[in-house]
């Protein structure tokens, strides 16, 4: 990955409460640190935002361009994980469902510890984040490509190209 690890959003304890309590009460019977939950979630959201809605981001965003290169002219993906914007609702929402599939995914693997309630969460919570990242990708107001909207949603330009969800799987008629 060329970019560095960073959290993605500002999604704490807090929101993994409010979109999935029965998850926290999961992780307080444990002593769970949520932290190390969402270090991971957002280092996997990083790698699938850079390698898959990245390229597709710059076919349909004017402005935006696959690759650049460093200082010493090595070319790297043109990817910055700065622009994000980290307090809107669309990437609190990734982060926090990320971490909780990530939490079912620690407890499903452990083979010791598997349970059928703890086997449903983890596909209820692995089916509710790929729901949640295909229409965090359709809608990509969530990246600040012109920088001019620091504290809220991006300008009408860039998400304009982004809302029809036909856009990117080719099947967009024009007439």
């Amino acid at each position: 990955m060329s970019v560095p690890y960073q959290r993605i959003s500002e999604a704490t304890v807090s929101d993994v409460i409010y979109y999935d309590p029965a998850a926290e009460r999961r992780a307080s019977q444990m002593n769970v640190n949520w932290d190390d939950y969402f270090k991971t979630a957002s280092s996997l959201i990083l790698l699938d935002m850079e390698f898959s809605w990245w390229p597709q981001y710059c076919d349909n965003v004017i402005g935006a361009n696959y690759y650049s290169n460093l200082p010493n002219g090595q070319l790297i993906s043109a990817f910055n994980p700065n622009l994000l914007i980290k307090n809107g609702i669309t990437l609190i929402r990734l982060d926090t469902f990320k971490a909780i599939e990530t939490f079912y995914s620690s407890l499903v693997s452990d083979t010791s510890n598997v349970n059928s309630v703890d086997a449903m969460n983890f596909n209820h919570s692995r089916d509710r984040f790929s729901a949640e990242w295909e229409s965090a990708t359709q809608l990509s107001n969530w990246y600040d490509l012109y920088q001019d909207a620091p504290n809220g949603p991006t300008t009408k330009l860039e998400e304009g190209w982004q809302v029809d969800p036909d856009f990117m799987s080719g099947a967009r008629r024009f007439f």
